[in-house]
């Protein structure tokens, strides 16, 4: 049990008020003895110990089994009367100053005591009230947290769940891009064995299916290992082919020098029996007497049009005595070449003797030619030409005919070849001349940088710089065009043996001959194509290509115009400086008009059309000055034109025609989708503008009458 020990001080007067002093504690009972008798008699200690431990768990229980505090507080507030009455009592005896002052001492203290030990008490169970309050309050806590993890959990699980159902609903399998062969030809060729399964088979039933393209994709496999053992078989077929077609072939070309000597000998027997055309006669006469490479060139391409070309004509032009001449004068030097080599192993007291005669030679030549142009001598002598030149001319149906002369220049060592063009009286445009020229279509026939105005041979440089003279641009005016398609055809190569090769002659002939065909007829066709461009109409495009039929913008003002003007124009440097377009190109203007607004269009056609589209640059002068350095719009419209134009060989006729149609009704779309108040819907689109860049709808779709979309 608790006892209460009161110690007074103190009690004395002071200005009237009569202040005391109480200390007061609470102790256990005997606890000053409690060592002592620790050590005297455990068995009380071990009580006292539990006496205490059961006092603090029955103040721990009215604390959790504490309900309110407001009878706590109430209780609070009359203990602290209760001690204050007590108190003034004790000060009243102190002013009465009677005998009886102390006579109930023992009973104001143990009162006194009494409800301190109650405040003590209540502090108490305040305090264990507050901290089970935290620890309860933490329990919840921990309680709360745990479902909120439980519940992230699940919402984590569910959404994986529900990503890993899309991806299951989402699956495409591997065998749904295998083309296999219809239901019906695999019930028809497969074995009955595989397709007795399936005769009734119900499709609304999954599983069956499942098991009908299991089969179909086993038959399939089957096949294709068929297929395979098949072309293992055709391979090595192939190859016994070709190491028969090689041995002919080397056969076959062991036989061409045997048959030259043939034809050689045979000749005069020929001639004398009079069994050949008298024109080819005389041509094969003059064909002797040509140098090599014209030889080869001639050869071949009297070959190709034996087999080939029925509007091809060969002709062999120029002089024959002067041939004749040549050939002898040539056949002196080179003995007299061969005698100076011979001559190298004489004794050397002869070599001052030739010295000397060479320098009176030229003493005598150098007083010939005292009035004579040294530079205009040399530069004579650097371009002779062999005296015979080969004559060749093409005409396509309905097309121009294309002369072609190619002369062999003895000191160059190179092939140079001049043109002409007899246009037509059908053919009338005047922009025409420049597709139709002979420079235009021989320039880059196969490659894209052969354009004939730097010599093939790389010593002609050397030449030009030992004799005085300018570049090599300033003789083609002199003496034509040294292409390199053109060496190739006469079989020089410079990178390969010095004599004239004539296989690579013949492997050439043929491309290039049907390449100047092709070249020929997609002029003819482009110039039929400006010719209705030159009278405002736009050309006829095939029905069975995509395109808006119907358009109220019309083209005018078709004209050529040079590379310089093309040039000056703002909004096409940027192909000018990117290199989409050069020089060789053919530059043309067009203005495509609709009510106010004009449409001025640039186009560059390059000399590989149609594999390679014209390029459109695009200015629109409406509301402003509009063009593809400050117009997304524009930008997109000239993209449409020069990125989605190829349509390969089949559009020769009609490339250029169908991309001023198209052209024609962009320009519609994009002012009605712009200012529909001026002008009037002809065309049908969904939307004016779509997507975060504002496109407008540019690309043509057969739909109905035909509708307009975007990219």
């Amino acid at each position: 049990m608790l006892l209460i020990s009161l110690d007074f001080s103190q009690f004395f007067l002071a200005d009237g008020l009569i202040p005391f002093f109480v200390n007061f504690k609470m102790v256990r009972e005997g606890s000053s003895n409690l060592k002592k008798k620790r050590k005297t008699n455990s068995t009380d200690g071990e009580k006292e110990v539990d006496v205490y431990k059961k006092v603090c768990e029955l103040e721990e229980k009215e604390a959790t089994n504490h309900v309110s505090g407001e009878y706590d507080s109430e209780l609070y507030y009359k203990i602290c009367r209760d001690i204050s009455k007590v108190l003034s009592e004790v000060r009243d005896l102190k002013y009465n100053q009677d005998g009886e002052i102390f006579e109930n001492k023992q009973e104001y203290l143990m009162e006194i005591g009494v409800k301190v030990c109650l405040l003590k008490k209540l502090n108490r169970i305040d305090k264990l009230g507050h901290v089970f309050g935290r620890e309860s309050l933490n329990v919840e806590k921990q309680k709360c947290d745990s479902i909120k993890l439980n519940y992230q959990n699940l919402v984590y699980e569910m959404h994986h769940l529900l990503q890993e159902t899309k991806k299951c609903l989402s699956f495409i399998s591997d065998d749904e891009h295998i083309d296999l062969v219809p239901v019906e030809d695999f019930m028809n060729k497969a074995p009955k064995s595989v397709t007795s399964k399936f005769e009734k088979i119900d499709k609304n039933d999954p599983d069956q299916e499942h098991a009908l393209r299991l089969a179909r994709l086993e038959w399939e496999l089957t096949q294709c290992k068929d297929l395979a053992e098949e072309c293992k078989v055709m391979e090595a077929k192939k190859k016994s082919v070709l190491t028969e077609i090689t041995e002919r072939k080397e056969k076959l070309n062991s036989l061409a020098p045997l048959l030259r000597e043939v034809l050689k000998s045979t000749k005069p027997l020929l001639e004398h029996l009079g069994m050949t055309d008298e024109q080819t006669r005389q041509e094969h006469k003059l064909a002797v007497l040509l140098p090599e490479p014209l030889y080869i060139l001639y050869a071949n391409t009297f070959a190709y049009k034996n087999v080939y070309g029925k509007n091809i004509n060969i002709e062999i032009a120029g002089d024959k005595e002067e041939a004749v001449q040549w050939k002898e004068a040539q056949e002196v030097s080179n003995s007299s070449s061969d005698g100076l080599n011979n001559d190298d192993s004489e004794p050397e007291s002869d070599l001052p003797e030739l010295e000397e005669v060479v320098e009176v030679k030229k003493r005598r030549h150098r007083k010939s030619i005292r009035q004579v142009d040294p530079l205009e001598e040399k530069k004579k002598k650097l371009l002779e030409a062999h005296p015979l030149k080969i004559q060749i001319s093409m005409t396509v149906k309905e097309g121009p005919t294309l002369n072609m002369t190619f002369a062999y220049y003895t000191k160059l060592k190179i092939v140079a070849v001049t043109s002409n063009v007899i246009v037509p009286t059908k053919i009338t445009a005047v922009t025409a001349s420049d597709i139709l020229a002979g420079g235009n279509i021989l320039s880059e026939l196969l490659d894209d940088d052969d354009k004939g105005l730097e010599s093939p041979n790389p010593s002609t440089t050397y030449q030009l710089q030992k004799n005085g003279m300018g570049s090599f641009q300033s003789l083609i005016s002199d003496i034509g065009y040294p292409f390199r398609w053109a060496q190739r055809i006469c079989g020089i190569d410079f990178l390969a043996a010095r004599r004239p090769l004539e296989q690579l002659s013949q492997q050439n002939v043929e491309t290039v001959m049907s390449t100047l065909l092709q070249r020929m007829t997609i002029r003819t066709h482009l110039a039929k194509q400006m010719q209705d461009l030159e009278h405002n109409i736009l050309p006829n495009v095939p029905a069975t290509i995509e395109f808006p039929a119907n358009t109220v913008a019309a083209v005018s003002k078709w004209k050529s115009i040079m590379y310089q003007d093309y040039c000056k124009f703002e909004f096409v440097k940027h192909f000018v400086e990117e290199e989409l377009v050069t020089a060789s190109d053919l530059f043309y203007s067009v203005n495509i008009v609709r009510g106010g607004a004009n449409l001025q269009a640039l186009i560059a056609i390059k000399n590989g059309y149609p594999t390679q589209p014209p390029i459109f640059g695009l200015s629109l002068n409406y509301n402003g000055v509009q063009h593809s350095a400050n117009s997304d719009e524009i930008r997109d419209l000239e993209r449409v034109l020069n990125v989605n134009s190829e349509h390969g060989s089949q559009s020769v006729p009609w490339l250029l025609a169908l991309q001023l149609t198209n052209l024609c009704s962009y320009m519609d779309v994009y002012l009605e989708s712009i200012d529909p108040s001026n002008f009037p819907s002809s065309t049908k689109f969904i939307r004016a503008i779509c997507g975060r860049n504002r496109r407008r709808p540019l690309k043509f779709r057969r739909i109905g009458t035909g509708l307009f979309t975007q990219y």
